[in-house]
């Protein structure tokens, strides 16, 4: 860890040519970070050995924790993926958790569980987590490379295009907008042409909310090169 993050770890890491301190820690990981200027890394404590946990504890102490000790654990524990009964976590998580746990793991369960069973649970928990919570369990599923990956994203992506909040104005981020936006790349991901959604694109690239027009280019712009010179604003 001190040869990846710097001698001066844990107290504080370097990374990408910035220097970082040691801001919080929790049982799980480690929050390094500037407030004045609003920089941050987290760090999962599984990956140097300073956290384990084994699935007999998971399964015992679960029901124990807070909301903030879960969403923790569940941001950190992909450091877990070597360990044998690392499947056996995600399927608990999967069955006793909420839409927050099903985001944060998604991305595990998607590469760390046989492909029909990844994309079954994934399926499953796509809608009941709410479309705002969609875009890291739409990303698992586009991970699985299941074949059936694609109607259901297209058909997840109505969903939120027919949403009446999608063009909204949000002082942070539009999670709809975002969420159709993460769909687009991720049918693109599977093998649909771009030339499909070049019109939702040029829709979503004059979204009223000023950070959902600046994260078309970062998310859609090897695509569509146009972004790069995004159209005027729509009309809330």
């Amino acid at each position: 860890m001190k040869s990846h993050f710097g001698a001066e770890y844990p107290a504080a890491i370097v990374d990408d040519g910035g220097r970082f301190e040691l801001a919080s820690e929790t049982r799980w990981e480690r929050r390094y970070g500037d407030e004045s200027k609003k920089r941050w890394r987290v760090i999962s404590r599984f990956m140097d050995g300073s956290a384990a946990i084994t699935f007999s504890e998971l399964a015992r102490d679960w029901d124990s924790w807070d909301d903030r000790e879960r969403q923790s654990f569940c941001s950190a524990c992909s450091w877990l993926h070597k360990e044998k009964d690392f499947p056996q976590i995600l399927r608990y998580l999967m069955r006793h958790g909420d839409c927050c746990t099903w985001s944060a793991i998604a991305l595990s369960v998607a590469t760390h569980l046989p492909q029909e069973e990844a994309f079954s649970r994934l399926s499953n928990v796509l809608q009941a987590g709410g479309l705002e919570a969609s875009p890291n369990i739409a990303q698992g599923i586009c991970l699985t490379k299941h074949p059936q990956a694609e109607p259901l994203l297209r058909t997840h992506l109505m969903a939120l295009w027919a949403d009446p909040r999608l063009w909204e104005d949000d002082k942070f981020c539009n999670d709809i907008a975002f969420a159709a936006m993460c769909s687009i790349n991720h049918l693109i991901e599977v093998g649909a042409p771009p030339h499909e959604f070049e019109e939702q694109v040029r829709a979503l690239s004059r979204h009223v909310c000023t950070n959902n027009r600046e994260f078309c280019p970062t998310h859609l712009g090897k695509y569509f090169p146009w972004l790069k010179d995004p159209p005027a604003v729509l009309n809330s």
